[in-house]
C-alpha cells in the first residue's frame, strides 16, 4: 500500500522500512527489544567500570580508546546514517525551524550560565577559573544525544511521521550547527585561552583595568562583565581559534560528507551499508563502555550541587524551547508537533567528552561532564517517556 502523499520521500518510495530502519537503538533495540536493549547499555557501561580498575588500562590506554571512538567509528558511524537516510519534502519547514530553534538554544543557554555557581572547590579540584566553570555549564546545555531518542519514537503510535520529524530536525542544526558551536564555545572558554585573561585562582590579585572588569575577584565577576571579557577574547584572535576548531572536527566532516553523498542520490552500495551498520553498532558498543571508563561517583557534595545547577540550567533552556514550539510554531502535523517536543528533551550529545578533553579542560571536568551526562540521560528518558504517554499520537 502506497504511502501517503505527505510522507513520500525524494527517491520516490515507502518510507516505512527505510525510516525504521535507521533507528537502531543503542546497540539494537530492534532486534532485542527496548527492555534488553537498556540492560545492555547498562552492561557495557558497568564493564567500562570494571575496566577502569584493571591495572593494565593505564590513562594512556583510556585516552587511545576515546580517540578510537570519536575520531573513527563515530565519524562513521555519522556518515552511514546520514548517507542512507530520506529526506521528506512534505516535512522540510522542519528544517529552518530547526535552524531557528538551536541558534536561539545557544543565546538562551548563553544567558543562563551567567547563573552557573562560584564553585570554589570545583574550581579548585579542577584548576580551572569560573569563567571556564561557566563555558562548561554552556557546553553541557547544547544540542541532543539521539540514540535513545529514535528507538523510543520507534515505539510511538505513529513512528514512520515522528521518526521524519525528528530526522529532518536533527538534520536542520543538530547534526552540524551544535558541531560548530560546541567546538567554538570550548575553544574560546577553554583553560589555555583563558589563561591569558585570569590569573590562577591562587594567586595574589592582579590589576584588570585593560579587560574593564569592575573587579579583581573573578569569584564575584558579573554577567556584563564575563560578557565583555568574552567579546575581548573573541576579538583578540580567539575567533581563529574556534574556526579552526570546528573545521579540524573529523565529526562535523563526516556529517557534512554523509549529507552531499545523500544529496547527489549517491547509492549506498548494500555490501559497504551492511559493514558500515556493524561498525556504527560497535561505535555505540565503545560509546557506553567510555561511559563506565571515564564515569566517576567518587564526587564530592560541591560537585554534585555544582551538576545539579547545570543541569537545572539544560532543563530550562528545553522547558522554554519546548513550550515556545508547542504553542506559537506552526508545523505540518500534531504528530510532527509532538515528535519534536519530544525530541528538544534528549539527553546533550555524548561527544562532550571527546572534546573537553581534546581541548584541555582537564580530567575532574571530563569526569563531571560524563557523570552529569549519565544524570542527564535518565532524567531526559524518563520526561521522554511521560510526553509519549501524554502527547496524543
Amino acid at each position: 500500500m502506497a504511502s501517503p502523499p505527505e510522507l513520500r520521500f525524494w527517491r520516490g518510495h515507502d518510507v516505512s522500512a527505510d525510516v525504521l530502519r535507521n533507528a537502531e537503538g543503542p546497540v539494537g533495540s530492534k532486534e532485542l527489544g527496548p527492555t534488553a536493549s537498556l540492560l545492555l547499555v547498562l552492561a557495557y557501561i558497568v564493564a567500562g567500570l570494571l575496566l577502569r580498575r584493571a591495572s593494565w588500562m593505564t590513562t594512556h590506554r583510556c585516552e587511545l580508546l576515546r580517540s578510537f571512538t570519536f575520531k573513527v567509528l563515530f565519524p562513521i558511524y555519522l556518515l552511514r546514517t546520514l548517507w542512507s537516510i530520506n529526506f521528506s519534502l512534505a516535512l522540510a519547514v522542519v528544517l529552518p525551524i530547526s535552524l531557528v530553534f538551536h541558534i536561539l538554544w545557544f543565546f538562551l543557554s548563553q544567558q543562563l550560565s551567567s547563573f552557573t555557581p562560584e564553585a570554589k572547590e570545583v574550581q579548585n579540584e579542577s584548576g580551572q577559573p569560573h569563567m571556564c566553570l561557566a563555558g562548561w555549564a554552556l557546553l553541557m546545555a547544547q544540542g541532543e544525544n539521539m540514540a535513545f531518542t529514535y528507538p523510543l519514537l520507534a515505539e510511538a503510535a505513529s513512528p514512520v511521521e515522528s521518526l521524519a520529524s525528528a530526522m529532518m530536525w536533527d538534520l536542520g542544526a543538530n547534526v552540524w550547527l551544535c558541531q560548530g558551536f560546541l567546538w567554538g564555545i570550548a575553544t574560546i572558554y577553554s583553560p589555555q585561552v583563558q589563561a591569558g585573561t585570569y590569573r590562577a585562582i591562587c594567586e595574589p590579585d592582579i590589576e584588570t583595568e585593560d579587560l574593564d572588569i569592575e573587579t579583581t575577584d573573578l569569584m564575584e565577576a558579573t554577567f556584563p562583565a564575563l560578557m565583555r571579557t568574552w567579546k575581548t577574547s573573541w576579538a583578540a584572535g580567539t575567533k581563529e581559534v574556534a574556526v579552526k576548531a570546528v573545521m579540524d572536527s573529523i565529526l562535523l566532516r563526516a556529517c557534512l560528507a554523509g549529507i552531499c553523498l545523500n544529496l547527489c542520490r549517491i547509492p549506498l552500495p548494500a555490501i559497504l551499508d551492511a559493514g558500515l551498520l556493524q561498525i556504527g553498532a560497535l561505535c555505540k558498543a565503545f560509546l557506553y563502555l567510555l561511559v563506565g571508563l571515564y564515569a566517576d561517583f567518587n564526587i564530592s557534595v560541591a560537585d554534585c550541587r555544582f551538576i545539579a545547577a547545570t543541569l537545572a540550567q539544560r532543563f530550562t533552556a528545553q522547558l522554554i524551547l519546548a513550550v515556545l514550539l508547542f504553542q506559537f510554531v506552526p508545523l505540518p502535523s500534531i504528530i510532527c508537533r509532538n515528535a519534536i517536543v519530544v525530541t528538544i528533551f534528549s539527553p546533550g550529545p555524548s561527544v562532550l567528552m571527546h572534546i573537553l578533553a581534546e581541548v584541555g579542560y582537564g580530567e575532574h571536568l571530563v569526569k563531571l561532564c560524563v557523570t552529569s551526562s549519565l544524570f542527564n540521560t535518565v532524567l531526559c528518558l524518563l520526561i521522554q517517556n511521560a510526553l509519549l504517554q501524554y502527547l496524543p499520537g
